[in-house]
């Protein structure tokens, strides 16, 4: 009898040590998972913005376009969209061989429950007088107001770089060229590049 009870107990223990073993292999990660669960990169975190395989702002500009105004056609399209306080951002990087050259163009539009553009749009362009002195005495220039393009067009920036921001109807759009050429230059081919978008929008 003693050997049996000893037989018994000892299957027993061999089962439990044998289904600890098991449970601790399944709760284990893969490695393959631990390598796929990696932080997200900088951009990903900063920007919130996911890369997409076809994007709107993508559509809204042709090759003859960036020929006509950047002077070569761009090679190649870079979408990324993301949500941001209730507007849904598509934006677009057109490449072009000459990198400096390259165009960038954003898209604000409602999210689904979201707030209106224009709402947005006010905040950004016409706040409290008392807003733009602090922001005058802080070093950042007023909104240069841009006429003949959509409702209503302000180009932000200096001598170096800017963009041109354009509302039209129920949403907003911001164009960001490079290339050589002064303040009025780019705001000139930023202008004729919104035309083309306002289009096809």
């Amino acid at each position: 009898m003693g050997y049996a009870v000893i037989h018994y107990f000892g299957w027993r223990f061999l089962f439990l040590v044998a289904s600890l073993g098991l449970l601790a292999s399944c709760s284990k990660p893969p490695t393959a998972n631990l390598a796929n669960s990696a932080s997200p990169s900088p951009s990903t975190a900063i920007a919130a913005a996911t890369p997409v395989a076809d994007n709107f702002a993508c559509t809204l500009l042709t090759k003859e376009d960036a020929q006509a105004i950047q002077g070569e056609p761009f090679k190649n399209t870079k979408p990324t969209q993301y949500s941001r306080s209730g507007l849904n951002v598509s934006q677009c990087y057109f490449e072009l061989p000459t990198p400096v050259n390259s165009i960038v163009l954003s898209v604000t539009r409602k999210a689904e429950g979201g707030a209106d553009p224009s709402q947005s749009w006010r905040e950004i362009f016409h706040r409290e007088e008392s807003a733009r002195k602090k922001e005058e005495k802080e070093g950042e220039k007023e909104p240069l107001k841009v006429e003949g393009v959509g409702d209503e067009a302000f180009w932000t920036g200096n001598r170096v770089g800017g963009a041109l921001y354009v509302l039209k109807g129920n949403c907003y759009i911001r164009i960001s060229v490079g290339g050589a050429g002064d303040q009025a230059q780019k705001i000139e081919s930023s202008k004729k590049l919104a035309l083309a978008v306002l289009k096809r929008l």
